[in-house]
C-alpha cells in the first residue's frame, strides 16, 4: 500500500486509553496519519491507572502521569509504534526515552458549563447561591470561585457520560469543550467560558502523538519512517503553542496537583487572536498562591514565527519567561 516496507507489511500500532473519548480522539489522529502516509493502522487499547482509580483525586496518587504510563510501557516493549494522548493529561516534561513527535490542530480549548435542565438555559452566573457545581479540576475551582464564591464545588471524576449523569444530583458540571465536541455532545453545552473568565488547562484541546526518542544513529530505518509519517500531520502552530504552555508548567515545577494553567495563542499586531499566519504569540498564565490566598496572573507577548527554524526555541523561551513573571509575584 505504500513505500514504507516494514510498516506496510503490518499495521501501524497505535496505543490508546480505552475510554470512549480516548478511542474517538485516537481514531481521529490515526485516520489523519493513515490518510497522509498511506498506511493502515490498528488500535492498541489499554487501561491506565488513572482510569482504574476513579474513587480518588489525581493529586492523591501520582498526578498526570497515571494516564500515560501504560501506553509508554507499550512503546518500550514494542507492542505499539505510537501513542495518542490528550496533552493536558501529560506531565510538563516526558521521560527522556520518549518524545512528542507531533500534535494535531487544536480543538476548542475552552471550558464548558452544562446546567441541569439545560432547556431552561440557566447560565453559570444565574445559578442561585449554594448551587452545587461538579468539576474534577482544582484549576477550574479556584477560577470559578473568583466568579461565584457563593457556590458549592463538588469533585467529580470519570468519563464524560459519567460526569453528565451527575446532573441528576448537581445543578451543573464543568467540562472541557473539546471532549464534548469530539464526542458529538456539543448540544449539551449551556454556555462556554471565555478564556478571560476561566483559563484552560495547559494543552487543553490538543492531541499529542508520542513515540520513542531516537538518539541512536544506527536505529532501524522503520523508526525514521514513523517519524516521517508523523511530520506529515504535525500542526506546527499548535506544536509551538504546546511547547510554550508545557514550558510554563515545567518552569514552575507544576503538575495537576497545583491550580496552575497557561494558554498560548497567536495574535495580530493589535494583540487580538488570529487564525491567520502570525509572527507573535501571546501566552497567559495563572498560579494559585496558597500562602497569600490569591490567584496570580501574568501574560507576555513575543516573536514566534513558525516559518523560522527557531520557532520552537522562541516558544519555549516565552513559556519560561511567563513563569518568571509569576514567580516574581510570590
Amino acid at each position: 500500500m505504500c513505500d514504507n516496507a516494514e510498516i506496510s507489511s503490518r499495521k501501524l500500532r497505535v496505543a490508546t486509553r480505552q475510554s470512549a473519548l480516548a478511542l474517538a480522539q485516537t481514531k481521529m489522529a490515526a485516520d489523519a496519519i493513515a490518510s497522509a502516509a498511506g498506511v493502515d493502522y490498528e488500535l492498541v487499547p489499554l487501561t491506565t491507572e488513572g482510569d482504574r482509580r476513579l474513587d480518588k483525586s489525581l493529586a492523591s496518587f501520582g498526578g498526570k502521569g497515571v494516564f500515560i504510563k501504560e501506553l509508554e510501557v507499550a512503546l518500550l516493549e514494542g507492542r505499539a509504534d505510537i501513542a495518542v494522548h490528550s496533552l493536558k493529561d501529560m506531565p510538563a516534561e516526558v521521560l527522556p526515552e520518549f518524545k512528542i513527535a507531533a500534535v494535531m490542530n487544536r480543538e476548542d480549548p475552552r471550558d464548558a458549563f452544562v446546567a441541569r435542565g439545560r432547556a431552561q438555559g440557566t447560565k453559570f452566573m444565574d445559578l442561585p447561591a449554594g448551587a452545587r457545581v461538579g468539576t474534577g479540576s482544582i484549576r477550574r475551582v479556584v477560577q470559578l470561585k473568583s466568579l461565584r464564591p457563593d457556590l458549592e464545588y463538588v469533585p467529580i471524576r470519570g468519563n464524560i457520560q459519567t460526569r453528565l449523569n451527575k446532573l441528576e444530583e448537581l445543578d451543573g458540571v464543568v467540562l472541557a469543550a473539546a471532549g464534548l465536541k469530539r464526542m458529538g455532545l456539543e448540544d449539551q453545552v449551556t454556555e462556554y467560558f471565555g478564556t478571560e473568565q476561566v483559563l484552560p488547562a495547559s494543552g487543553q484541546g490538543i492531541l499529542a502523538i508520542e513515540t520513542l526518542s531516537l538518539p541512536d544513529p544506527n536505529r532501524h530505518p522503520e523508526d525514521d519512517r514513523i517519524q516521517d509519517m508523523l511530520s506529515r500531520v504535525n500542526h506546527l502552530p499548535t506544536y509551538c503553542i504546546a511547547i510554550a504552555e508545557m514550558a510554563f508548567l515545567k518552569a514552575l515545577n507544576a503538575g495537576c496537583q497545583f491550580p496552575v494553567a497557561s494558554f498560548a495563542e497567536f495574535v495580530d499586531a493589535t494583540g487580538s487572536a488570529t487564525v491567520a499566519v502570525a509572527k507573535k504569540m501571546k501566552i497567559r498564565g495563572i498560579y494559585w498562591d496558597e500562602k497569600s490566598g490569591s490567584l496570580l496572573k501574568a501574560s507576555i507577548v513575543g516573536e514566534v514565527d513558525v516559518a523560522n527554524a527557531d520557532a520552537c526555541k522562541r516558544a519555549r523561551e516565552l513559556g519560561v519567561a511567563l513563569a518568571g513573571k509569576i514567580r516574581a509575584q510570590l
